[in-house]
């Protein structure tokens, strides 16, 4: 369990764990139960940084480099697979052209505007947030929209065309390991009021239904980028419900 958690841990940061010994495709599967986990260890570093910046700098200098140190945790993981998915979306109507632009590694116009705004949205939202409710909006941020991402694994196929070495984590996930999951997103909550359990949980399961319904219109199924770009739209969601509690 401990080498599963550091496979999922290595895939989905750039933060150095042991080697698995007995590494997989399967020891890859295995892993997806733990990636509300791997949120929660990266909002637990953000966190540090924060609280250390703000002890020197304003909100929004302490803000920008809780969020820079998030991309240098992750490499950009999941905000890459957002641009990637905005520019399929937004450069092909068929299918099929929609997917190869996926594989792009070049970023197009859609992809920088959508990968803007999410980041602009994000970082006003964390000055106004992070001093009336603390770091916890990090923790439930990440876990949260981690594992609602892990929904997409369970209703949907995997579509995405040709080698992918993603492939192996995102195919498809059971229902019980689904909720398996849900405990690491559950233990951020013990610090919540019921208001805010509610409208966090209720805006990341009406952003899920309308992505997953979404994607299975326009691609007929779920790719490594479009999970991370349910992460991201789903994080965005938790934020702007909590701001407006």
């Amino acid at each position: 369990m401990i080498h599963d958690v550091f496979l999922a841990l290595g895939f989905f940061t750039r933060l150095p764990v042991p080697a698995h010994p007995n590494f997989s495709e399967q020891a890859l599967r295995r892993s997806a139960v733990y990636f509300p986990l791997v949120g929660l260890i990266v909002a637990g570093l953000m966190a540090m940084v924060y609280l250390l910046a703000n002890s020197w700098w304003p909100a929004e200098i302490a803000v920008l480099l809780t969020m820079a140190a998030g991309f240098c945790i992750t490499g950009g993981f999941h905000e890459d697979g957002w641009a990637d998915t905005m520019d399929g979306l937004g450069g092909a109507f068929e299918r099929d052209k929609k997917l190869a632009i996926m594989t792009d590694s070049r970023l197009g116009t859609y992809g920088s505007l959508a990968l803007w705004a999410m980041l602009t949205l994000k970082a006003v939202l964390l000055v106004d947030l992070l001093p009336q409710v603390g770091v916890i909006v990090l923790f439930v941020g990440h876990s949260l929209s981690r594992w609602a991402a892990m929904a997409a694994m369970i209703w949907l196929p995997y579509v995405r065309a040709g080698q992918s070495k993603a492939k192996p984590v995102v195919q498809q996930l059971s229902y019980g390991r689904w909720l398996l999951a849900a405990l690491f997103v559950a233990l951020p909550f013990y610090w919540l009021t019921i208001e805010e359990s509610m409208a966090v949980l209720a805006s990341a399961a009406l952003v899920s239904l309308c992505w997953i319904l979404f994607l299975k219109r326009q691609l007929g199924g779920y790719t490594g980028d479009t999970l991370g770009a349910q992460q991201q739209l789903v994080e965005l969601a938790v934020l702007l419900a909590w701001l407006a509690l």
